[in-house]
């Protein structure tokens, strides 16, 4: 077991931390939460169907998945400054194209310049930008970049929404999609510009781990455990409204969702401490395990005091959940080459978050919402077995 490496990683790379976690606040406050303000300012402006937008909301993620390992390979040969930049800009850009659509042929083809952009400077974007960067503290490094997720989440989407009331969507969109650009590409320049290493000797280096990854059977368990843990936990984000608010009425129930997101903060940080103290592959099943529980709280009673519980316990692990499979490939695989690696299995990230919402909406549909919260379980449970059995830590070096 690794004892707790010192801080000096952290304080040597800070700027790219700094920079991960400006990346994490537009990502998700300009695209990921803001589809759901996208939803329903569409849905006023044009009567557009719930089906009709739930089928952009599926293209955004199924062109996510396409352009992953493109996006992973691009970090490896020009660097994360470069491949950034390109993910503000069509982030500016999709989020102005969104907020002017009249058709719906035109609303697929805005979330398909976003899809492209999501990765870039979303969680690949920034564990590809920061997996060369450190050796003993990458957990803590990703759970504090990763921060920016909850302060967008909590800072753009109200904000979008205020906008929205008073200005109107399309103005509010161009606001947003103007504050992207101008406050995120000056924060890039801190950015590392180029890869850390540029040989060709390191080349043909990430090149042969990276196939020989694909060969390997600790990748697939990180395939899978990524897929099956996307489906169950965002099938549950995507529905949760629609879960409590029966139980506790709509404010409450949102109320209940910033649990959540608070929780998902937390765990963030206790991962990130974890990390260097319990072996890899245990913590991650003992993580998915908790959330496992979270859902059988679920489903244990219908007041407030037990939808608020549940929504802390299972909120404990959104966070954690989107970096273990980046601190499962970088322990596995090493820093060579992480940028494909990663690609590849963030491909098995955007088909979970691709079949949830859609998988969770038929089985609430077919049985009700009780049994699509033990779908949910199921799914996390299957990725705790996985990872527990399936993963093995590395014992490359990367001499950084």
């Amino acid at each position: 077991m690794q004892q707790a490496a010192p801080l000096g990683e952290i304080r040597q790379h800070w700027r790219a931390i700094a920079v991960g976690f400006a990346m994490a606040f537009f990502a998700w406050g300009s695209i990921f939460y803001a589809h759901g303000v996208f939803k329903a300012a569409l849905e006023a402006k044009h009567g557009w169907s719930g089906l009709m937008l739930s089928s952009a909301q599926a293209w955004f993620w199924a062109v996510g998945a396409l352009t992953a390992f493109g996006v992973g390979a691009a970090v490896d040969r020009f660097g994360p400054r470069a491949v950034a930049c390109y993910g503000a800009y069509a982030t500016a850009i999709g989020v102005a194209a969104v907020g002017l659509v009249m058709t719906p042929w035109q609303l697929f083809l805005a979330y398909a310049v976003l899809a492209t952009a999501y990765p870039t400077i979303g969680n690949l974007g920034i564990s590809a930008a920061l997996a060369p960067l450190f050796q003993e503290r990458y957990a803590a490094a990703l759970g504090y970049a990763l921060t920016g997720a909850s302060c967008g989440g909590a800072i753009v989407t109200p904000v979008y929404i205020w906008l929205t009331a008073t200005l109107g969507f399309d103005w509010a969109s161009a606001v947003i999609a103007a504050a992207t650009l101008l406050c995120l590409t000056p924060l890039l320049r801190l950015a590392p510009a180029r890869r850390a290493r540029g040989s060709a000797e390191d080349d043909a280096r990430g090149l042969e781990r990276f196939r020989a990854a694909l060969r390997s059977s600790v990748f697939w368990a990180i395939w899978v455990t990524g897929f099956l843990a996307f489906t169950g936990q965002v099938g549950f984000l995507f529905h949760e409204i629609s879960i409590f608010t029966p139980r506790m009425g709509l404010v409450m129930a949102g109320y209940a969702v910033s649990v959540t997101v608070i929780s998902a903060a937390i765990g963030r940080f206790v991962v990130g401490w974890a990390a260097n103290r319990v072996p890899l592959g245990l913590l991650a099943a003992v993580i998915y395990l908790i959330q496992v529980a979270g859902f059988v709280i679920a489903n244990a009673g219908e007041g407030i005091v037990v939808s608020f519980v549940a929504a802390a316990v299972i909120g404990f692990v959104v966070g954690p959940l989107v970096m273990l499979p980046a601190m499962l490939t970088r322990a596995a695989f090493g820093a060579y080459g992480f940028g494909k690696t990663f690609g590849v299995i963030n491909i098995g990230m955007f088909a979970g978050m691709t079949v949830g919402p859609g998988l969770a909406g038929l089985v609430a549909y077919q049985a009700g919402y009780a049994t699509a919260i033990w779908m949910f379980a199921g799914c996390l449970a299957a990725a705790a077995l996985v990872i527990a059995l399936g993963f093995r830590p590395s014992q490359i070096s990367d001499g950084l």
